[in-house]
C-alpha cells in the first residue's frame, strides 16, 4: 500500500518539479496499491507533483477503424480511450480537457492543459500536442511500460517532420467517424504513425546521450526524459537509420504489408496471411 505523498516523492526523485509540464504514459497496475484506494488518487498525486503551475498531459487515443468503415461508432468526445486506466481516469476528472481529434486525442490539467490542446481537432496533425510540450520545455515519463509500450511519442512527431508518414501505403484506409454540430462526419486519417513496437530501440541511443532518468514509482519501473532533446535526438536517429521502425514481428500488417520502404515483404505477407483468410470467408 502506497500513500500519496510517498508517490509524490518518487516522483520528485526522478526529476519532476513544481510547474513542470509533463507528458504521462502509465500502468496503474504497476504502481501498486494506494492507501486511499481511489483510483482518482492516482492522478492526484501527479498533479500534486507538478503543482499549480504545472500540467500533466495522457494519450486519450480512440483509434476509430483500420479498411471497414462503421458509422454507429464514431468520436464525440466522451468515448474511453484504448490505451489504457490511467487516460481514462484522467478523463473523469472535473478539471480534464480533452481535444478533438477523432482518433488521437490527448487530455490534459493543468495550468497549460488549453494552449496545449487549443485546436487539436480534425484539421490538425495526429502529434501537434506534443509540440507544444516541447516548446513549453515539458518531460515525458513511462511509468510500469518501459517495456510493454515502449520509446516516446516525440518518435512519431520526428517521422511527420522528416515526412517519413508517407511511406505508409493508403494511410486514409484509417480513420473515423465523428460527431460535430450534431452531424455525423468521416475522419481520414494522413500521418499514421510506424509500428510504435519498435522504440524500444532507441533506448540505447537515449541512455548513450544521458538523457534518461531513472526510478521507482511506487513499485513501478520508471524513466523520465526531457521532451526537446527526445525529439531532437529522435530526428537525428530516424534521418540516419529511416528503417528502425520496421519491426520483425512477420504478422505485422503495417511493417510488412503498407510501407513503400518494404514491398520485398509484402508478397510473403500476402500468401500466408491475407489470402488464407479471403479463403476461410469464401469456403466458411
Amino acid at each position: 500500500m502506497f500513500t500519496i505523498e510517498k508517490l509524490k516523492r518518487d516522483l520528485e526523485t526522478i526529476g519532476i518539479k513544481k510547474g513542470d509540464t509533463l507528458l504521462v504514459r502509465a500502468d496503474l497496475g504497476a504502481i501498486g496499491k494506494l492507501e486511499t484506494r481511489k483510483r482518482e488518487d492516482y492522478i492526484s498525486f501527479m498533479l500534486d507533483a507538478v503543482g499549480d503551475e504545472g500540467t500533466i498531459i495522457g494519450l486519450s487515443f480512440t483509434g476509430g477503424f483500420s479498411i471497414k468503415k462503421n458509422k454507429n461508432n464514431f468520436f464525440d468526445g466522451k468515448n474511453k480511450s484504448y490505451t489504457g486506466a490511467f487516460a481514462n481516469t484522467m478523463l473523469s476528472h472535473p478539471k480534464a480537457i480533452r481535444s478533438a481529434h477523432p482518433t488521437n486525442s490527448y487530455v490534459a490539467i493543468g495550468k497549460n492543459a488549453k494552449y496545449i490542446l487549443e485546436n487539436h481537432d480534425e484539421n490538425s496533425g495526429a502529434y501537434e500536442p506534443i509540440r507544444k510540450i516541447v516548446e513549453l520545455g515539458g518531460k515525458m515519463i513511462l511509468i510500469g511500460c518501459v517495456e510493454s509500450s515502449p520509446g516516446f511519442t516525440t518518435t512519431h512527431l520526428a517521422e511527420v517532420d522528416l515526412g517519413l508518414h508517407k511511406r505508409i501505403i493508403f494511410p486514409t484506409l484509417n480513420g473515423a467517424y465523428y460527431k460535430k454540430n450534431n452531424e455525423i462526419k468521416l475522419f481520414k486519417r494522413k500521418d499514421l504513425g510506424s509500428c510504435s513496437s519498435t522504440f524500444y530501440r532507441f533506448y540505447g541511443h537515449y541512455v548513450k546521450n544521458e538523457l534518461l532518468k531513472q526510478g521507482y514509482v511506487g513499485n513501478a519501473y520508471s524513466i523520465l526524459i526531457d521532451a526537446k532533446k527526445a525529439f531532437d535526438l529522435d530526428l537525428k536517429i530516424l534521418q540516419k537509420n529511416p528503417k528502425i521502425t520496421l519491426c520483425d514481428n512477420p504478422r505485422c500488417m503495417l511493417c510488412r504489408a503498407r510501407r513503400w520502404d518494404n514491398l520485398k515483404d509484402m508478397p510473403i505477407y500476402f500468401i500466408k496471411y491475407i489470402i488464407p483468410r479471403i479463403l476461410r470467408k469464401v469456403f466458411k
